[in-house]
């Protein structure tokens, strides 16, 4: 094989590059899929001037035999009426020299996404918002924010003003070439009292410190490099085909756990029973409360950061593992470094109280929502962390001085489970923010002098939740509930929250009572009440803003207001009547029937507005909103 070529570029080179056409990617690589916290992650890496990577590419000849086009993103096309690619550039572009990338597109496309400005138009797609710094941040976490199209519209963060006020300045730079002109220009408007309500400065102090996150973050992404191997275009398209086998399967990166499972059997082989990590983690996945939480393939890491959280509430603990060469090693967070300081002393302490273990997670799935739920449907899974945290350090750790109770640390924790949902307060930096938040929450906790009943308690509760960082007004978390439940185009952890007392309240089949669908294992799904179809044939000029599925506006047909659990054999009957022919089809009108339908949000006025007709559309969707609007704002309350 030919040698390989091996260069460094700028950021500002590679936008060029991806822009203009120079570099592309083969159609059969898999789409974008990297999250918003990668993308953060990557996005940080950049500001401080930390190592980002590499990118592997192929010179090509005038006629490539790889079909190849521009990076892109998944939006809503118009033209074709259902989702298309997005590109960066002209998808028609092509310059006398280009590449074909083998390796590096989840990369590329990110640092497109952050600094180029690609997103999706349509703000229905996940990928329809755009990357902030945040020149005011307290914790680095916040540093640097994605907010969606939605947020930013909220916030009408479309101008030098705005941006100034909100402490918020766009990544996406307006030249790649230009990137000093653009922080040159940043620098200037934070200094111009013409940006600021009344014209009024804020201190110097403040004004120094925006600069110095702005001139940081400027001198990071100057100096960030991207390390590039370059494959000559003489090589046949079979030698290409074996480096992508290479890079995409021999490269796959070791995991946390793997490396916590070598390191503690080697330090346990010689005992009577050595601890096999992954092995303990499947059995924990069989015990009553743990179905669909603990398994060794699907983000095992999630035990390991069970057993962190412990080792942060402890005052009495077993001291940690030296890793990373440091002389002294303190468990401070749930992030892989710090998982694997876990000594093996508390990996068995933890093990040898499975059944506790379970009882915690089952606790927390009925103090929360009231039923069963599973990692996946859990809107930040991570927050359990700090209740199984509090609950150990209760159990094994408390004196004589602990004058809390498990009562008191349900009621404190659903309200605060609900609360975080909605103010999206888990969204980036949740490793480090878990932490502070088992620290406050033990810290609260051990000024409690009553019992949790009491009034003055419940206040003291209320204003310790207000006041915990990041947690957002009252007004800002009713708007995220409203739109969870009232828009089937939210996604991510809005989306699940919007839905999980659907899941939990599930128990029996609406349309066969004597099917039980309580079990987490999939026994149910959630269907539409009104048919997709059947919204689709009876759009009215009263139901109209109700029953559009567009992603540009509010989707009522998909939304949470609109679905309902039930057995797909029982939704095959539904789905081919109209509503008011399925409750009389169906015979629903039995006090069975009807205390099931009230247990999933529909009462007796939305059973009647349902057999009404297309009409009552509207009201009977506002009504459910409203129910399970209602059953969250009773669970925020302590």
């Amino acid at each position: 094989m030919s040698s390989i070529e091996v260069k460094a570029i700028t950021i500002a080179e590679l936008l060029s590059n991806l822009h203009s056409g120079e570099w592309l990617t083969p159609e059969f690589q898999r789409d974008f899929v990297w999250s918003n916290a990668q993308i953060i992650g990557l996005i940080n890496s950049i500001i401080d001037s930390k190592p980002i990577g590499m990118a592997t590419i192929w010179q090509q000849e005038d006629k490539s035999e790889l079909p190849l086009e521009h990076i892109s993103i998944n939006d809503w096309d118009n033209n074709l009426g259902k989702s298309g690619p997005r590109y960066f550039g002209n998808k028609e572009d092509r310059p006398g020299r280009y590449y074909a990338i083998l390796d590096g597109k989840q990369r590329s496309t990110s640092i497109a996404m952050a600094f180029g400005g690609l997103r999706a138009q349509s703000g229905g797609y996940r990928n329809s918002g755009s990357y902030f710094l945040n020149v005011d941040y307290d914790d680095m976490q916040d540093r640097v924010q994605y907010l969606s199209k939605k947020e930013i519209a909220k916030l009408s963060l479309d101008s030098l003003p705005s941006y100034v006020q909100h402490a918020l300045f766009p990544l996406e730079l307006e030249s790649f070439e230009k990137l000093s002109q653009y922080f040159f220009k940043l620098a200037g408007a934070i200094e111009n009292a013409a940006n600021y309500p009344g014209e009024v400065l804020p201190p110097e102090s403040v004004i120094a410190k925006r600069q110095e996150v702005l001139q940081a973050a400027h001198d990071g992404i100057s100096k960030s490099k991207l390390a590039v191997y370059i494959v000559p275009k003489k090589e046949t398209l079979g030698d290409i085909c074996d480096i992508f086998e290479v890079l995409n399967t021999t490269g796959t990166k070791v995991s946390t756990v793997d490396l916590i499972h070598a390191s503690i059997y080697a330090e346990t082989a010689e005992e009577l029973k050595p601890v096999l990590l992954r092995e303990e983690i499947d059995y924990l996945s069989e015990l009553d409360g743990l179905q669909g939480w603990s398994t060794s393939t699907r983000r095992p890491e999630f035990i390991a950061q069970n057993v962190a959280g412990i080792q942060i509430a402890l005052s009495k603990k077993h001291s940690p593992r030296a890793v990373n060469g440091r002389a002294e090693q303190k468990i401070s967070s749930i992030k892989s470094s710090d998982l694997l300081a876990i000594s093996s002393a508390s990996w068995k302490d933890f093990f040898a109280e499975k059944n506790f273990v379970a009882q915690c997670f089952l606790d927390f799935q009925i103090a929360v929502a009231g039923g069963r739920f599973s990692l996946a449907d859990c809107p930040y899974p991570g927050i359990f962390n700090v209740y199984i945290a509090l609950r150990w350090y209760l159990k094994f750790d408390s004196d004589e001085s602990t004058n809390w109770t498990k009562g008191h640390l349900d009621r404190l924790f659903r309200a605060f489970f609900w609360r975080n949902t909605f103010s999206k307060r888990y969204d980036q930096g949740f490793l480090t923010r878990v932490s502070s938040d088992i620290t406050s929450f033990k810290a609260f906790l051990q000024t409690t002098s009553a019992n949790p009943n009491d009034q003055k308690w419940s206040a003291d509760a209320e204003k310790f939740l207000r006041d915990l960082p990041q947690m957002g007004s009252k007004v800002a978390i009713d708007e995220a509930i409203e739109e969870a439940i009232k828009d089937g185009n939210v996604r991510g952890a809005l989306q699940s929250g919007g839905i999980l007392l659907l899941h939990t309240r599930a128990d029996k089949d609406l349309v066969e009572p004597s099917q039980d669908i309580s079990h987490i294992t999939s026994s149910h799904d959630l269907h539409h009440i009104l048919p997709r179809a059947w919204c689709h044939d009876n759009v009215t000029a009263v139901n109209k803003a109700y029953l559009r599925t567009s992603k540009d506006h509010e989707n009522w047909v998909d939304s949470p207001a609109n679905l309902i659990p039930m057995a797909s054999k029982s939704n095959k009957k539904w789905n081919t009547m109209a509503p008011q022919t399925a409750f009389e089809t169906l015979d629903l009108q039995s006090a069975e029937h009807l205390k099931i339908l009230g247990q999933y949000f529909v009462d007796n006025e939305c059973v009647n507005l349902l057999q009404k007709g297309p009409d009552q559309v509207g009201a009977f969707l506002e009504r459910r909103a409203l129910l399970l609007t209602d059953e969250i704002n009773r669970l925020m309350r302590v």
